[in-house]
């Protein structure tokens, strides 16, 4: 087939959960069928890049769009006003997206892959099937960050954004021939949108042969592994260091912490230079030796949606890890037999005092979520339900 696909950002270097899932899929793509991707990139810098997806057999097609590295701008601001296109979908929309999707629609396509909600509104609909690949239910996320706002004009704003967003993705769901869900989660909740029986469920996945467990002997610390300019993964760093940190080194002073990924706000930056122990890295090139010191890892996200690519890799290196209900949300795992789960801080802070503590349970946790992604999250088992799908149509 000839496969076009419309991506909201440069899926490579892999610094990200959005950015692993979309390109192992993408390569996948290109394994099997010809595919051409039109993506944008916000820094020139990235242009060094462009190369290695000829090396994997991807017609790139960039288009510079710096806005997408701010905030949403007074242009986005405008288009929510006159279109009605939630902020983050308005953040998005550019004319020349618009002009090469059409155009290379009318030079032939089979099948058009939408990596992300926030590209559907440019894609015309020509009768050309769309396969949308919806990392999240982003309706769900709008109403999450609305429920956690506590300034009553930006918790309206977030709420009116919320709606939008709602009736926006309801829209893409119904009119897409094919909708990727992460989890078995949000498949049901895509399919409460009115579906057509169009959703199937391709989960995200790992590396199980460069996500390893480790010979390092463990230097006793937590870490957290993410993304640090995404606000779920801020804003719970945040409330870990403000609510449950403190409670944890109550018991063990020398305790230490590292919080490893790029663009970590001002705000958690700070906290980390006035907090003992704790370490704030940025980006890195390589979480792996971070991850395979570190005694527990930590999830502790009250924000988001979709699955956590952190827990799936922590699991492959065979570590014990914490998480919040909603942070290992769309995961098949069990609260004490390959993962430990609390949502408060107090129950938090003891779940990790206990794996700190008790080193047969820490090592028997990791055994067992090492099991976990071998049977059900390879990237293997993951591209054969990705083909599949596609087959479908």
């Amino acid at each position: 087939m000839k496969i076009l696909v419309v991506a909201a950002r440069l899926c490579y270097p892999l610094d990200g959960g959005a950015k692993i899932r979309a390109y192992n899929l993408l390569r996948e793509l290109a394994k099997h069928h010809d595919v051409t991707m039109l993506t944008y990139f916000g820094d020139k810098a990235e242009q060094k890049y462009f190369p290695h997806f000829e090396d994997i057999g991807v017609t790139l097609v960039p288009i510079y769009l710096p806005v997408i590295d701010g905030g949403v701008s007074a242009t986005a601001i405008l288009r929510v006003l006159l279109s009605g296109l939630p902020l983050n979908v308005a953040k998005y929309y550019s004319r020349e997206m618009v002009k090469s999707i059409a155009e290379h629609l009318e030079g032939g396509a089979d099948c058009v892959h939408c990596e992300h909600l926030h590209m559907f509104s440019m894609i015309p609909q020509t009768g050309c099937p769309v396969v949308l690949d919806a990392h999240n239910v982003e309706s769900q996320i709008a109403h999450r960050y609305a429920a956690a706002e506590r300034n009553p004009l930006k918790k309206a704003v977030l709420r009116l954004n919320g709606s939008l967003m709602r009736r926006y993705e309801v829209a893409a769901v119904k009119s897409s021939r094919l909708v990727l869900a992460v989890s078995e989660e949000d498949r049901r909740t895509f399919s409460s949108m009115g579906s057509a029986g169009n959703v199937r469920v391709v989960e995200n996945g790992v590396d199980v042969d460069f996500f390893v467990p480790q010979t390092v002997a463990s230097d006793g610390s937590l870490v957290f592994v993410g993304s640090m300019d995404w606000r779920p993964n801020d804003e719970g760093i945040i409330w870990f260091l403000d609510e449950i940190w403190p409670l944890i080194k109550k018991k063990d002073s020398a305790l230490t912490f590292v919080v490893v990924g790029k663009n970590p706000s001002a705000a958690l930056v700070n906290r980390g230079v006035s907090l003992p122990g704790v370490t704030i890295t940025g980006a890195v090139e390589d979480v792996r030796p971070y991850v395979g010191r570190a005694a527990v890892c930590i999830v502790p996200l009250r924000i988001g949606g979709g699955t956590r690519l952190k827990i799936l890799e922590a699991f492959a290196m065979g570590k014990a890890v914490v998480s919040t209900s909603l942070g290992c949300e769309g995961i098949q795992c069990k609260d004490g037999e390959n993962i430990l789960i609390a949502d408060g801080p107090e129950s938090f802070a003891a779940s990790v005092r206990r794996l700190l503590d008790d080193r047969l349970l820490n090592s028997s946790l990791g055994a067992n979520a090492r099991k976990l992604v071998e049977a059900s999250y390879s990237w293997d088992t993951i591209r054969r339900k990705f083909l599949s799908a596609l087959e479908s149509i």
